[in-house]
């Protein structure tokens, strides 16, 4: 993450930060939902409304193979851009991207995400609002520039994690591994300023009814009352298996994310093909729709959890994976969280074949939490955002989410250990 000005502050220049923390936020907060809007819009439009128009009641296999290459096409185009489509997905987070690299960034994005690409929305997202904060204090020798780069990459950030606690628990992740460059109220108190003023855009203030939220939550899970024995076995398991598949998934991307260095349009309209394909095979063998393989997954995690099929659930994951893998390595812009969660949820399914489908709830906690953990090293996010999504279900997903996230991390932790990553296969929180 790039460093920011540790040097103290006064009271009056925290006030102003402060207030400028809250200007940044409403930048930031507006771009990104505007950003989260259009892309739901064109997506639809593209894989739904489209169809429809032709007379077709499903995605065909010729659209669901095609429209990854295309957007692979145009991904190509936008990165040729200045600012060249911005981060990739294994390169962490960072507060570099100011406002002459954003139309490339969106770009970017728009063609990987909307086109099928599995990954999540949250990396333009994050540069919309590091621009929005780099735009708003251009003084390149001005100690605020970088904090309000971080205060409005995290209010952008609540546009698709929803509730600005998870978003607050991620910045107080970064603020220690950062250390003292960002753990000060210089950086903190500006970053909640503008997390709230962000969020409100969303909520609405009264009689105006907001741009809308998103509502972080799993609505169809049943009643969980309290924590049963079995949950807790099978989620270490569980836990194990999606950090495990999570970091196996990444280390395979980085490996095709250096082998393509060279070759950038052929390796993104392979991995477009592979996507693709994958997806069409997956949906042609089970009978499920393309898009349970396309894309991030975090609008079907009710359908994941819902598989009862071993074979089904087997082969929607092996999909998952090759696409996860293939644009992750292959050029494609946007996240690697939301995919590993989906991946998550996909192995939740197939432990609640075990344990029954009351389990579910508690695994999908389980999963969800050693996703974040896994994939990310956060385990405290993740911790929030599994206990958010399935608080449907009641409380105590609290335990297995915190088990999750134990086992998720530790797990990450011993593979780092035993088998190092390459220069290109590990990405940093």
């Amino acid at each position: 993450m790039t460093t920011v000005d540790a040097s103290p502050v006064g009271a009056g220049a925290l006030g102003r930060l402060t207030l400028w923390g809250l200007v940044v936020g409403l930048v930031a907060g507006a771009g990104a939902s505007a950003f989260v809007a259009l892309q739901h819009h064109l997506t639809h439009v593209l894989w739904h409304s489209l169809p429809e128009s032709l007379g077709l009641h499903d995605i065909p296999w010729w659209m669901a193979l095609g429209l990854p290459v295309v957007g692979a096409v145009l991904t190509w185009g936008a990165i040729r851009l200045p600012g060249h489509g911005g981060h990739g997905p294994m390169d962490g987070f960072g507060l570099d991207i100011g406002p002459r690299e954003l139309g490339s960034v969106v770009l970017a994005a728009l063609a990987s995400l909307v086109f099928g690409a599995v990954l999540g929305p949250e990396a333009p997202l994050l540069a919309i609002g590091t621009a929005s904060g780099l735009a708003l204090v251009r003084s390149p020798n001005s100690p605020a520039r970088q904090v309000m780069a971080l205060v409005g990459a995290m209010a952008a950030a609540g546009a698709v994690l929803g509730n600005p606690l998870v978003t607050l628990i991620l910045l107080l992740e970064l603020a220690l591994a950062a250390g003292t460059q960002v753990a000060r109220p210089a950086v903190l108190i500006p970053a909640l300023a503008g997390l709230g003023s962000g969020y409100l855009l969303q909520t609405g203030l009264g009689p105006w009814t907001g741009l809308g939220y998103v509502k972080l939550q799993i609505p169809t899970l049943a009643p969980y009352p309290n924590v049963r024995m079995v949950d807790l076995l099978i989620g270490v398991v569980l836990a194990v298996a999606v950090a495990a598949v999570a970091v196996f998934a990444q280390r395979l991307g980085g490996q095709v994310l250096k082998a393509g260095r060279k070759a950038q349009l052929p390796v993104l309209l392979a991995a477009g093909a592979v996507t693709g394909l994958t997806a069409v095979l997956v949906s042609l063998i089970t009978g499920q729709s393309p898009e349970l393989v396309l894309f991030a997954g975090q609008t079907s995690m009710a359908d994941y959890l819902a598989l009862s099929s071993l074979g089904v659930a087997a082969l929607i994951g092996l999909g998952k994976f090759v696409g996860y893998v293939a644009c992750l390595g292959g050029g494609f812009r946007g996240g690697l969280m939301f995919p590993s969660i989906a991946l998550g949820a996909i192995l939740a399914s197939v432990g609640a074949m075990v344990v029954g489908p009351e389990g579910i709830p508690a695994l999908a906690a389980t999963a969800i939490a050693a996703a974040g953990a896994g994939s990310m090293r956060l385990p405290f996010t993740g911790v929030l955002l599994a206990t958010m999504l399935t608080l449907a279900a009641g409380p105590a997903v609290t335990v297995p989410a915190i088990l999750g996230a134990v086992v998720g991390l530790l797990t990450r932790l011993v593979i780092d250990a035993r088998v190092p990553a390459g220069e290109a296969s590990a990405p940093t929180a």
